[in-house]
């Protein structure tokens, strides 16, 4: 089973790897790891509120369901998911994707919100 802080420690080791990638100018390998932070994140968010999501594909629904929509959480968390796990679908299954440095940045940007939020948030949580 999942704990919180492995689940930050991966966000955290995603976001390293998404900065890479996108150095090296790997846009579309760059949004699937900036959308890994944001998934671990919310499951990590999840599983705190009592939430034990057992399939890694409701993750986005669960926590737009159980906290950005009940106002625990700003929406805005719940479009930045969303969005991102768009952007890793079209990177992973199309061959033409058009992802740019700017969108790279602008989902780094999200996904260094994600991590700040889970620090405020979450790193009391007992192990």
């Amino acid at each position: 089973m999942n704990t919180i802080p492995a689940l930050i420690a991966k966000a955290e080791a995603s976001l390293r790897a998404a900065r890479l990638l996108a150095s090296e100018r790997h846009y579309d390998f760059a949004v699937g790891r900036v959308h890994a932070v944001m998934h671990y994140v919310a499951e990590a968010f999840l599983i705190r509120h009592g939430y034990a999501v057992t399939d890694p594909g409701s993750v986005a629904s669960a926590f737009a369901l159980h906290l950005t929509a009940t106002g625990y959480l700003p929406n805005t968390f719940n479009r930045f998911l969303t969005e991102a796990d768009r952007l890793r679908k079209r990177a992973e299954y199309e061959t033409d994707t058009g992802i740019t440095a700017e969108d790279v940045t602008e989902q780094l940007e999200r996904a260094k919100a994600f991590l700040y939020l889970a620090r405020e948030e979450l790193t009391d949580t007992p192990k």
